[in-house]
């Protein structure tokens, strides 16, 4: 995690071998997308992972189930709400780096003057994360995570129906499922219903 007062992480030490580790963010964002893919058994993606990372597979079993261990929890670690008192079950998801790769690439031009395809291989995780916390609310990423995460228990008419419309319209691929659907017609059948009394 990225801290003032420690260099970025580019190595990872292992028994008492240090290993060149690649953390820059396209890559990161290759390593989540490549953990969503179906089509790879679990062996494949720790392979395809290691490589990704330090560019071959080692030959140690131990030392890849670790690093991977280690890496995986290295960048998923957050600032703040690291405590493990997670509610349980799914949490409902309001981003996806693969889904909102366009409006992330935007908003991050819009505030902070970044082209982030220049920044592929350079730009580290870290950075990459502390950028992206920070990005405001009037960004074009930030505004479409408003409108999945708006409440529409007390809103009623044509700003039900507009608010129901954008957030079916932005509504990341992996929620759609079949409750979820069935949850917003059941919101436009009991706003139609008000209406019609």
């Amino acid at each position: 995690m990225l801290s003032l007062y420690e260099p970025l992480r580019n190595e990872y030490a292992y028994n008492g071998e240090t290993y060149s580790i690649d953390l820059a963010f396209d890559n990161v964002l290759r390593f989540y997308r490549l953990l969503e893919d179906r089509d790879f058994t679990n062996e494949e993606v720790v392979e395809t992972a290691f490589e990704m990372f330090f560019g071959s597979y080692p030959k140690d079993a131990d030392f890849a189930l670790a690093a991977f261990k280690d890496i995986s929890n290295y960048i998923s670690r957050e600032p703040y709400g690291n405590d493990g008192d997670a509610a349980p079950g799914s949490p409902i998801k309001y981003y996806s780096f693969t889904q909102d790769a366009s409006a992330i690439y935007a908003s991050f031009y819009e505030q902070y003057g970044i082209d982030l395809v220049d920044q592929e291989g350079k730009l580290h995780w870290d950075k990459f994360k502390a950028l992206f916390a920070g990005l405001g609310p009037k960004t074009y990423f930030q505004r479409i995570v408003q409108i999945r995460m708006k409440d529409t228990s007390k809103l009623e008419g044509q700003e039900l129906t507009d608010v129901l419309q954008a957030q079916s319209y932005y509504e990341l691929d992996e929620n759609k499922t079949e409750a979820s659907r069935q949850a917003q017609m059941d919101s436009v059948f009991a706003m139609l219903k008000a209406n019609a009394d």
